[in-house]
């Protein structure tokens, strides 16, 4: 259970508040992993009173459109749009 995802590098994140800007452009260099539980895909994390609900809402508009998987192979890193 789970795959590993990076935002597709031409994803604009122009729009986006500056904390946002910064997971953003982790999810472009780093990917994430997407663990399917049969709901509609969303972004969690820990909850911590230093980030503001409202903002991290913004990131409700990234879609699994936005992201290519990822494949490691034992000498490749492939991306698969």
């Amino acid at each position: 259970m789970g795959i590993r995802l990076w935002l597709k590098s031409d994803f604009n994140i122009d729009s986006f508040s500056n904390t946002n800007k910064i997971i953003l452009t982790a999810m472009k260099q780093y990917g994430i992993i997407l663990s399917d539980n049969g709901s509609d895909m969303f972004i969690s994390g820990s909850p911590d009173p230093r980030w503001d609900n409202d903002d991290l809402s913004q990131l409700s508009s990234v879609t699994a459109q936005s992201f290519e998987v990822i494949y490691f192979s034992e000498t490749d890193v492939v991306t698969m749009p």
